[in-house]
């Protein structure tokens, strides 16, 4: 306040606080965007409201809604980092200030701000082209734009010897043409993907020389399939082939092997890129292959374009053949046209005429064969046919038909051949017969059978229907009575005469043939055959054989026998010497029935009979007859022969004789060797010989005697002698009984006491728990499967004492380790100690072209096995040597191999992983993973830490020395799961390792979350499980929903798919799914989009593959139509307009997504066009079908 007089002025101030809530906070800005966060920041408010800011509140909205939605409400700083943001989505941000006397306005981010970051680079960037002065680049999108939309891609050249990228340009396109380079030089190109966010990580080429390029001509046919252009005739055909190379190529083309002549209608061009052939108004004469060629200086290439003008077909070739003419129908046949319009016959068009007329009338449109049958034609009036063919161009030219007059062209056939009767029992007779000479000229559709009895003269006809084939069986029969048959053949002519009859047979009971003869006697002029009763003697007793004889090779069969024969043998003479019979057998029986022949014998030659001796044995003389001594065996075998054979037994070259321990019987055709008390002397080879004028046969019978062993060799060795043990060793026996040494019996006896026993089965012996300064004397025996040997010769009386003697050298002397100055040495106790203690060892070394050794362990010698050998002069190399000490002395010395010199020793690493981290190292969340690992390498190795999939060790603490390392991740969580490679080198080389490591913590978020199927009452979803399982089996899903409110959970389910009910109709929702396992439940995956609840509505369409369904008559047929709708559609089937009537034969049974019409035994009614209707709310479809009855052989019809 100011006052002022004429006397002065005078101000003073009054302060006034009013307490409000606070202004707008200012400055409100992003600070960092990635694709699923945001931080922003901002300034205090310039008016508080008179009292300290308390905290401020957060809130977003995303640009396409309205209303905010709060982030926090209690942020103390004047920043905020707002997360699980919407990839892609723009949001507004505002933030109120909040004192004691509220919340105050709001500051606003003024334009949307999109949750991105910079993309990632392009996957490559690629070298297209190069000129001298200029360089063509292209590059695939980014995998990933970050978020926001890629605005534009910069491009930067580096020359070669250069570190600096220079800005060449900034484009929005996928490819870049840079100019102005220098020739010769080599450049590297780096492309970077900008968004709203940023520039991407540049992205490489490879180095390129600018220099002018020469390329090999080459023809870029990628729009051309499989080479081949299809057109139809009158189209016109444009061919366009890019063409590359440098310099630009030569382009020319030819029809076949001729260069093309270019005319108005066929001419062909060639621009800078491509050339052009092009073909107006095509002809089917186009059709062919057409060669191009390309040339330049660096080459040529050439390729085949072919080219396919289709067209309606050409006639068919005729002439019309008539295959079989009737009264009322002809059938006839023609072949497929030459020219075929380029594509497949689908069928033909026959038409007729009578020939007093000019009206053609169609018989048939969808004939698919080359043959078709005319029915139902006029008798006597003359016809004429044509027929069409067609494909999917249309219907060409005819081919027209000779008349032809409808009739029979042949007449009755002859009568059959004369039956035979070839079965019989009582009640059946089966006959068989030959066709006619001739048909008559038309097929014979069968046969009539007629029977009468012998003494009748009235034939009756005993077949129901034609017979087919030309057997057949008579039945009803009376039992005893003689029958004849004669058969009459059919034609469509008629029927012919009757057959001749066949010979009377009387209805009975079959016998069983005789069985097969064989031959027991063979002279010059007379076989003795024998043979076996039939099987079956039909009822009755045999009364008698017949045999019947053949003179081979090619007489007839003849009586044998003048005289009934009642026995099954018989002897057949007056034959003629060395002369081929066969003979046969025929049985008859009580009731007059004939057998039918036996099986003929085999051939026989009329001869004194000759057979060359065989001897037969039991398998059991295959092998080695094996027995022990004492004991009786027996060799026995059956000889055969002509005449009977003499027998011999010898054994070597001695012929044996019978004695009482060896008794020999023999007989005709058998022998038995008996010999009793065996020894081994009589084993052996004991050979069997018969003999007689057509030869001799062999058989050599083998037998082995086991007996005991002779006594093993000696002398009786004793050696090593000490006060508890000594060892025995002796020699085998000369005779080892006939069979293998089991093993040996050790005594041993004491003066004065009794043996002790010890079984071994080597020729040498341990003995122990000897008592010192005793006396033993040893003996052995051995033993086979036979039984004991006697004893060897027994051994002197040994004391039982120790003998002392020096150590023998030591074992295994060997280098451990080595430095500049200094061999670390190890060796093994010696083998043999002399009898007394190891009391120490000594090392020597000497230079190694000296033999003058050095001492360099201490004088009283050295306890341990291992020695270090210092003050050794640096890459000098030693002779070492190492003796053992006892109670006698030094014992003999053991030369370290080799000549070791005093160098640093390089080891390469060595990982020791222990048994736990061999396995799944298993931790729990927010715990510390301690991995430590010993190591080895000198010198020591560099130790490196790595993740399997390159994910950073940045929160992980690394220790590491030359014997161990350590790796340390404090408060884990489930990222930490994973492989962690420990790799160790030095320069002897490297090695690696690694661990597994399961975190056991809530699960990652589910992938791929999208909608199956949508309905107004329901959604169902599916995803994919999550990338990371946090360590334990994912338990379940979590579904939940969000219409017009908050969140709400809707399913759990353990699979990955769920079906949401109870929506509302119309209303939108919005989803999203966690994971969970036993340590609890993942972040959300919210689908991108809301889902309005809506039946989902799709036209009625069909899904046929072909409309035209053929059928043989009588066969059943199905025709299945697939067809898509919802909701699901009505089907109306109709035939010939009409609305199809259903029956138990023909009917349509229709599902969600198909429909079946079922015709069974198809017949000519069933023909014709078939209309299929389907409606809904979203509409109709019709489609049309066509069925076609194809007739069976006009045979089979009659």
């Amino acid at each position: 306040m100011t006052l002022e007089n004429v006397a002065g002025k005078k101000t003073g101030f009054v302060n006034v606080k009013v307490l409000d809530t606070p202004g707008p906070p200012i400055n409100l800005k992003p600070r960092e965007i990635t694709k699923d966060s945001i931080t922003l920041q901002w300034d205090a408010p310039l008016i508080d409201g008179g009292s300290r800011i308390t905290n401020y509140i957060v809130e977003k909205r995303e640009s396409t809604r309205k209303a905010y939605s709060t982030v926090t409400t209690n942020c103390q700083k004047c920043s905020f980092r707002i997360t699980n943001l919407a990839e892609g989505c723009e949001y507004y941000f505002r933030v109120l200030a909040e004192n004691e006397y509220g919340i105050g306005e709001p500051a606003e981010t003024t334009e949307p701000i999109r949750a991105s970051e910079a993309p990632s680079p392009p996957e490559s960037l690629n070298i297209m082209d190069v000129t001298r002065n200029s360089v063509s680049l292209a590059w695939p999108k980014p995998e990933h734009d970050g978020g926001s939309k890629i605005t534009g891609y910069v491009i930067e050249a580096q020359r070669k010897g250069t570190n600096q990228w220079a800005h060449i340009t900034t484009v929005k396109t996928l490819d870049c043409v840079v100019k102005n380079l220098t020739e010769n030089e080599e450049y590297t190109f780096q492309v970077m993907a900008v968004n709203s966010a940023g520039r991407s990580a540049p992205r490489e080429s490879r180095p390129v020389i600018i220099k002018e390029q020469t390329m090999l001509p080459e023809f870029d046919l990628r729009g051309i399939y499989q080479k081949t252009v299809i057109a139809r005739a009158g189209d016109n055909i444009k061919i366009e082939i890019p063409v590359l190379g440098r310099p630009r190529p030569t382009v020319t083309w030819k029809k076949e092997e001729e260069i093309l002549k270019q005319t108005q209608r066929i001419n062909y061009e060639n621009t800078a890129t491509a050339t052009i052939l092009t073909i107006n108004e095509c002809k089917r004469s186009d059709s062919g292959r057409y060669p191009l060629s390309a040339k330049n200086i660096v080459g040529e290439v050439s390729e085949v374009i072919t080219v396919q003008v289709h067209d309606i077909p050409g006639p068919p070739t005729g002439p019309i053949k008539f295959d079989d003419i009737s009264s009322d129908s002809l059938s006839f046949s023609w072949e497929p046209p030459l020219n075929d319009g380029g594509v497949p016959i689908s069928n033909y068009v026959v038409e007729m005429r009578q020939t007093d007329s000019t009206t053609w009338t169609e018989l048939a449109t969808t004939v698919i064969r080359t043959t078709f049958k005319a029915i139902r034609l006029t008798t006597g009036v003359e016809y004429q046919f044509r027929v069409k063919a067609q494909n999917r161009y249309g219907i060409g030219p005819a081919i027209t038909s000779e008349s032809v007059v409808a009739n029979y062209p042949f007449k009755v056939p002859g009568p059959p051949g004369t039956p035979q009767v070839i079965a019989v029992t009582k009640e059946t007779m089966t006959i068989s017969w030959n066709e006619p000479v001739t048909d008559g000229g038309s097929p014979i559709l069968g046969y009539h059978i007629e029977r009468k009895e012998r003494n009748s003269i009235l034939w009756q006809t005993v077949s129901k229907m034609l017979v087919s084939g030309n057997i057949f069986k008579s039945t009803g029969l009376t039992d005893g009575i003689a029958y004849e048959f004669r058969v009459i053949a059919e034609n469509l002519a008629g029927k012919s005469k009757p057959s001749k009859p066949s010979e009377p047979m009387f209805a009975l009971d079959p016998i069983d043939p005789p069985g097969k003869p064989i031959p027991l006697n063979i002279t010059r002029h007379a076989i003795t055959l024998k043979w076996t009763k039939p099987e079956y003697n039909g009822g009755f007793k045999i009364t008698g054989y017949t045999v019947e004889k053949r003179d081979l090779p090619n007489g007839r069969w003849l009586k044998a026998n003048f005289s009934n024969i009642l026995e099954t043998e018989f002897t057949v003479s007056g034959l003629t010497e060395d002369a081929a019979y066969e003979f046969r057998v025929i049985a008859r029986n009580a009731g007059g029935a004939v057998s039918q022949p036996s099986e003929p014998s085999d051939a026989i030659t009329c001869r004194d009979d000759i057979e060359a001796p065989q001897i037969k044995v039991d398998a059991k003389y295959k092998d080695t007859l094996v027995l022990k001594a004492g004991e009786v065996f027996r060799l026995e075998a059956d000889v055969s022969g002509r005449p009977p054979p003499t027998m011999t037994w010898t054994k070597g070259e001695k012929e044996l004789e019978d004695t009482a321990k060896l008794e020999i019987k023999i007989a005709d055709f058998s022998t038995v060797l008996t010999n009793r008390d065996s020894s081994r002397r009589d084993g052996g080879a004991y050979t069997l010989t018969a003999t007689n004028p057509g030869g001799f046969a062999k058989h050599i019978f083998n037998v082995k005697v086991l007996d005991r062993p002779g006594p093993p060799e000696g002398p009786l060795a004793v050696s090593e002698v000490t006060a508890e043990k000594c060892v025995l060793s002796w020699l085998p026996p000369l005779d080892d009984g006939g069979a293998k040494i089991d093993h040996y019996v050790v005594e041993k006896r004491e003066t004065s006491r009794l043996c002790n026993k010890r079984v071994v089965t080597d020729l040498r012996y341990k003995v122990s728990g000897l008592t010192e300064g005793h006396e033993y004397e040893y003996r052995v025996m051995a033993e086979n499967a036979a039984g004991v040997s006697e004893p060897s010769p027994t051994s002197p009386f040994y004391k039982a004492c120790d003998t002392v003697f020096k150590p023998g050298p030591p074992g295994n002397p060997r280098v451990l380790d080595s430095s500049k100055s200094s061999i670390t040495i190890a060796w093994n106790k010696p083998i043999y100690d002399g009898g007394s203690e190891i009391t120490g060892y000594m090392v020597e070394i000497a230079l190694p072209e000296e033999d003058e050794w050095k001492i360099v362990t201490p004088p009283i010698g050295l306890k341990a096995t291992s020695f270090t050998i210092t003050n050794l002069k640096e890459n000098q190399e030693y002779k070492i040597r190492i003796y053992a000490m006892n109670s006698e002395g030094l014992g003999e010395p053991a030369l370290v191999p080799g000549t070791p010199k005093a160098e640093e020793r390089m080891l390469p690493p060595e990982i020791e992983l222990d048994a736990e981290l061999r396995k799944i190292v298993t931790i729990r969340a927010c715990c510390t993973l301690r991995l430590f690992v010993p190591i080895k390498g000198r010198p020591a190795p560099e130790v490196k830490w790595t993740r399997e999939h390159g994910e950073s060790l940045d929160r992980a603490s690394i220790e590491s020395t030359s014997s161990y390392t350590l790796l340390i991740v404090e408060n884990v969580n489930r990222f930490d799961s994973g492989k962690y490679i420990l790799t160790i080198e030095n320069s002897s080389g490297s090695k690696s390792a690694f661990v597994n490591v399961r975190v056991l913590d809530t699960p990652g978020a589910p992938q791929d979350l999208k909608i199956k199927e949508v309905t107004k009452s329901s959604v169902t979803l599916t995803w994919e499980p999550p990338l990371i399982d946090g360590g334990s089996k994912i338990k379940n899903y979590i579904v939940e929903n969000k219409g017009s409110e908050k969140w709400s959970t809707c399913a759990t389910v353990k699979v990955t798919e769920a079906t949401v009910t109870g929506l509302i109709q119309g209303e939108e929702y919005t989803f999203r799914v966690s994971a969970q396992n036993e340590k609890g439940i993942s972040d959300p995956r919210q689908l991108g989009i809301p889902v309005v609840a809506k039946d989902l509505v799709i036209p009625p369409a069909f899904k046929l593959l072909f409309t035209t369904f053929s059928v043989l008559a009588g066969e059943d047929l199905k025709v299945d139509v697939p067809f898509v709708g919802r909701p699901k559609p009505a089907v109306f089937w109709h035939k010939d307009d009409i609305a199809l009537k259903q029956t138990t034969r023909v009917n349509a049974e229709s599902s969600e997504n198909n429909t079946v019409l079922t015709i069974k035994e198809a017949c000519r009614d069933d023909v014709g066009t078939y209309l299929v209707k389907l409606t809904n709310s979203a509409g109709e479809a019709t489609e049309t079908l066509n069925i076609v009855c194809k007739e069976r052989n006009s045979i089979l019809w009659a």
